[in-house]
């Protein structure tokens, strides 16, 4: 009787034990567009104790409802790989919801798509990017503080190679996302322009007070671009380097228009640098429509084939001046990138890799068309300059023409792979060869699959 009893209570309990749960993905938002929450996004919604359970280091935190049982669980992956596990009661996740779209609401957007716009780690990317900085800005602000031709070459050599180390040492902790990389290169090299334009503001030369001035300021914002991506999205960061770059322009131009002198239009563009990154982040969070960081890139593309035009209309006036070179040069970049915004980033939300082939195709585009003045070997620059803003301009719309046409093909195929009805594939002809010799095998007739 007890080995009967034994056995049905051995019975009951292995049954309980195998029993399997199912965990699914759960957003973390009422509006199901926040699966992913990184430390950056924790600290930009502030999640906090004790609706937000997490407080040590982690990559990232997902949440699952759970099944059969109900409840929930949130997984935070370590750098270690370690995954912890945090039981969550409906009562919890309810809570934890109300502080986030709370967050939220005071704060606008917090990117593109929340989910999908979580910035990954830079890896490698990160050394890479500061160490084409340091070769193309810090080495030669440095070498320019020499005194002679080896005092020069040395510091080029050593403040390039010292780039890489460390930034290689602080990319491999995997603590550095994209958004930090792409952040700390550009304001690194935005900062060091600036303090050029605001030395020479002040001074009214680049003497090397102004040029140690300069390599002093793309540090600092090489070490602010890393510190201030930290809670950003790609799509946030590439706005942020938008903004300045669109600023700086503008400022450029209307300096001009008011006849401001040299010195006064340089403290004006480095003054709207950081004006300009203030409202470049800000605006994939406000923005009505989806923003990612590759219609950035596009939008940055479109404002230089805008300056093509330009310098294609300012070839056409003998001797220009200065105020005219800032106003036509400024505007036409400005006005490039208005028409990217609402005919590229407003329409099609790319990748960074389509924006890239994007590019590409406006350059290969442009090449095309500066064959026509070549091919009737003219020496009009304005002919040369509006041919090859042309070619550019055609090149960008066929390639992201080729992009959409993609996507159709691949959302159509997928289509295709789910429709659940009935499919009947006929024989193949290996397999009537088959049956026709009469060989011994396995030859299906008919295929169907539903």
């Amino acid at each position: 009787m007890l080995r009967r009893l034994a056995l049905v209570v051995f019975l009951v309990v292995s049954r309980i034990a195998s029993a399997q749960t199912i965990e699914t993905p759960a957003p973390f938002d009422s509006a199901a567009r926040l699966f992913v929450v990184t430390p950056g996004v924790a600290t930009r919604l502030g999640l906090v104790t004790p609706a937000w359970p997490l407080s040590g280091q982690y990559v990232d935190a997902r949440l699952y409802s759970v099944s059969p049982g109900g409840g929930f669980v949130l997984v935070a992956r370590t750098e270690s790989g370690v995954f912890q596990r945090f039981p969550m009661s409906d009562a919890e996740r309810a809570a934890l919801q109300r502080v986030i779209d709370a967050a939220v609401t005071a704060g606008g957007r917090l990117g593109a798509d929340m989910g999908n716009d979580v910035s990954e780690p830079a890896g490698n990317g990160f050394a890479r990017h500061l160490t084409v900085l340091g070769a193309l800005a810090y080495g030669p602000l440095a070498a320019s503080l020499g005194d002679d031709e080896s005092t020069a070459g040395a510091a080029y050599l050593a403040v390039t190679g010292m780039a890489f180390f460390v930034s290689y040492n602080a990319g491999r902790t995997g603590r550095i996302t994209r958004a930090q990389s792409d952040l700390a290169s550009n304001m690194g090299l935005a900062a060091a322009a600036g303090g050029v334009l605001l030395g020479y503001a002040i001074t009214g030369d680049a003497d090397k007070g102004v040029r140690a001035l300069a390599l002093g300021a793309g540090i600092a914002g090489t070490i602010a671009g890393a510190s201030l991506g930290r809670p950003l999205t790609d799509a946030e960061a590439h706005a942020g380097v938008t903004g300045i770059e669109a600023t700086a322009t503008g400022a450029w131009a209307l300096s001009s228009a008011v006849g401001a002198s040299p010195q006064g239009m340089a403290a004006a563009v480095a003054g709207g640098e950081a004006l300009g990154y203030v409202l470049g982040v800000r605006y994939p969070r406000r923005a009505s429509f989806k923003v990612t960081a590759g219609d950035m890139n596009a939008v940055q593309t479109a404002g230089l084939v805008g300056a093509l035009y330009g310098g294609a209309a300012l070839s056409a006036i003998d001797n220009p001046s200065a105020r005219q070179i800032g106003i036509t040069m400024g505007s036409s970049y400005l006005a490039g990138m208005v028409v990217g915004n609402y005919t590229i980033a407003r329409r099609l939300d790319l990748s960074t890799s389509e924006a890239n082939i994007a590019t590409v195709g406006a350059l290969a585009g442009g090449l095309i068309g500066l064959a026509v003045p070549v091919l009737t070997q003219s020496s009009d620059n304005s002919l040369v300059l509006g041919a090859a803003g042309f070619g550019a301009t055609l090149g960008m719309a066929i390639t992201l023409g080729i992009t959409k046409d993609n996507r159709s093909a691949g959302a159509a195929r997928l289509d295709r792979t789910s429709d659940p009805g009935w499919h009947v594939t006929a024989p193949s002809a290996l397999g009537l060869a088959g049956l026709a010799a009469r060989a011994p095998g396995r030859y299906p007739l008919v295929r169907v699959t539903f």
